[in-house]
């Protein structure tokens, strides 16, 4: 430990308000201690220092700030009140008990003053302080190394752009650890020589976190709905565009909800009809996903105007729906917003009225006999009629039919009234995918997909 003579002057003891620290008188720059003609000291400042000048610890209590403010260099006392606030005098008497600094006083009021021009810290933490300063400046260094290398290896890779361009952005920092974590993954997986077919946001979900801080959000909302609202923004690291959903409450319902959306878009995300879910909050109170170019509703006009394009857009949904009907997962809200434009193809969204397999619910009153469930107009008779969580796969059937004659007669379905085309050869498919009893439906996709061989 680096020695310190002490001040000089003399011991005083009964500055009792510091209780722990020694009190030493500070001649004043006549060099005496005598009193003036009023008999008044004229000791107006001393020093509180510690019995037996222990090795300097940090106080239990400060923050990693806190602490650093108090051993980086001399202070003003105003910036000690700055950062302290009304804990200032406080936590400035405990880091003299700690030996970390020495204090000046206020001989008369027992208030800590200006010593001189604030408060010095301890030799020791200095020492301390510049062994910091040269570690960190050796980890920036070996930083910078790992993170050039890591940059040659993904360079031949278009899809891994994004992450070469942090890595050689010259920042140092707990993000750029977090890249190159995520580049030393990239560069493991067996997956790696596939990246160039990768989806635009692909480098937004190697970086995930689950830190919402690393998305910009738009203030205005794209689209609301009953429990959340979806908000367009970017990646702020690699600028890519996504969208972030996010919870209007925070009931318990509403989350388990979203937590639903949340792992079925991690589950079956890597399938080309079903939006991926690319970071999310670990509470499931946000998610962000890649930013969709409109929905089935937005797109109406187009959909009933070219040639193909409805059964195209069918043909995905059922493709989308295919392997959670597989596992016994019902979506139980299919209409035309919740088809969106992905990257040229159509994707199956918002998931947060799914039905997980049976026995799989952790709280069936979610899903209890009697209560409207769905959308209005799209959700089959039985999830208002019936038990919603026994429905099967003829319920997202039937609300397949829906959106096609919604989409066709540009009309908005009403509840258990039929609504069917006008004319031609989709008249007959909405006919059979919309019967009020589940078990006259086509039960799964591919008997849907069958009634379609005769769409153009």
């Amino acid at each position: 430990m680096t020695a310190r003579s002490r001040p000089r002057g003399f011991a005083m003891r009964h500055l009792s308000v510091y209780p722990g620290l020694t009190t030493y008188a500070v001649p004043l720059p006549d060099g005496d201690y005598s009193t003036d003609r009023h008999g008044n000291p004229k000791i107006t400042r001393v020093t509180l220092e510690p019995e037996g000048f222990p090795t300097p610890r940090r106080p239990h209590g400060l923050t990693d700030s806190q602490w650093a403010f108090a051993i980086n260099s001399p202070r003003r006392w105003q910036s000690a009140v700055t950062m302290f606030g009304v804990r200032a005098e406080a936590i400035a008497a405990e880091l003299a008990r700690n030996g970390c600094i020495v204090l000046e006083c206020d001989f008369r009021g027992a208030r800590v003053v200006l010593p001189p021009r604030g408060w010095v810290p301890h030799p020791d933490l200095h020492a301390a302080r510049q062994e910091h300063t040269r570690q960190r400046a050796a980890r920036r260094s070996a930083q910078g190394d790992e993170a050039r290398r890591l940059a040659i290896e993904l360079a031949p890779f278009p899809a891994a752009g994004p992450l070469v361009a942090i890595l050689l952005a010259q920042r140092d920092g707990a993000y750029r650890d977090h890249v190159i974590e995520a580049a030393r993954a990239l560069l493991t997986d067996e997956t790696m020589t596939d990246t160039d077919e990768a989806a635009p946001w692909a480098a937004v979900r190697w970086l995930k976190r689950g830190t919402k801080a690393d998305y910009d959000r738009d203030q205005e909302p794209l689209a609301e709905g009953g429990q959340g609202a979806v908000y367009g923004g970017v990646h702020r690291h690699t600028r890519i565009p996504v969208a972030m959903k996010q919870l209007r409450y925070g009931d318990e319902d509403s989350i388990h909800r979203m937590g639903r959306e949340i792992s079925i878009g991690h589950l079956y995300g890597e399938h080309p009809n079903v939006m991926p879910v690319i970071d999310s909050d670990p509470d499931g109170r946000w998610f962000v996903m890649p930013l969709a170019n409109g929905s089935a509703a937005s797109h109406a006009e187009r959909l009933q105007r070219e040639t193909g394009a409805l059964r195209n857009l069918v043909t995905a949904i059922c493709e989308g729906l295919r392997r959670p009907h597989a596992d016994d997962r019902i979506h139980r809200d299919i209409k035309p917003a919740n088809v969106l434009l992905l990257n040229g193809n159509w994707v199956v969204a918002d998931w947060g009225l799914g039905r997980q397999p049976r026995g799989e619910t952790s709280v069936p009153r979610r899903t209890r006999t009697g209560t409207g469930f769905g959308s209005e107009g799209f959700a089959a008779p039985e999830l208002s009629s019936g038990n919603p969580h026994y429905v099967t796969a003829a319920a997202d059937i039937y609300s397949i039919g829906r959106l096609i004659a919604a989409i066709l007669t540009r009309e908005r379905p009403e509840q258990n009234l039929p609504l069917l085309p006008a004319r031609g050869p989709w008249r007959a498919v909405v006919a059979e995918a919309t019967r009020h009893n589940p078990t006259d439906r086509p039960q799964d996709v591919d008997e849907f997909l069958g009634l379609l061989k005769n769409i153009p």
